[in-house]
């Protein structure tokens, strides 16, 4: 029984791992639209909300890191989202990327 819980913790931390290296592996470049990276960030937000949700009960410190990181993506993504709404908003935010 206790191999078997090993085992399937062992499973989870894989599954988790292969979920956030997908999302890293994804994450766009410079030169990708700002709706893309909003969107990015908000998938980001989604996962790390999830794993908030998970880690809830069985590690608190580690929920509250992921919730943190799904506030922080969400937040960026908001921004990106109204930036890339407003013409005047994509020139600050490129001519700030490149000071």
């Amino acid at each position: 029984m206790r191999a078997q819980k090993l085992q399937e913790e062992r499973n989870e931390r894989n599954s988790i791992a292969a979920q956030i290296g997908a999302l890293l592996r994804s994450r766009p470049g410079s030169q990708i639209s700002l709706r893309e990276r909003a969107a990015w960030f908000e998938r980001k937000a989604e996962l790390f909300g999830q794993l908030a949700e998970h880690y809830g009960p069985i590690d608190p410190q580690e929920a509250a890191e992921c919730r943190y990181l799904s506030t922080i993506a969400a937040e960026e993504g908001a921004r990106l989202r109204s930036v890339s709404r407003h013409p005047a908003g994509r020139t600050r935010l490129r001519a700030a990327e490149v000071a």
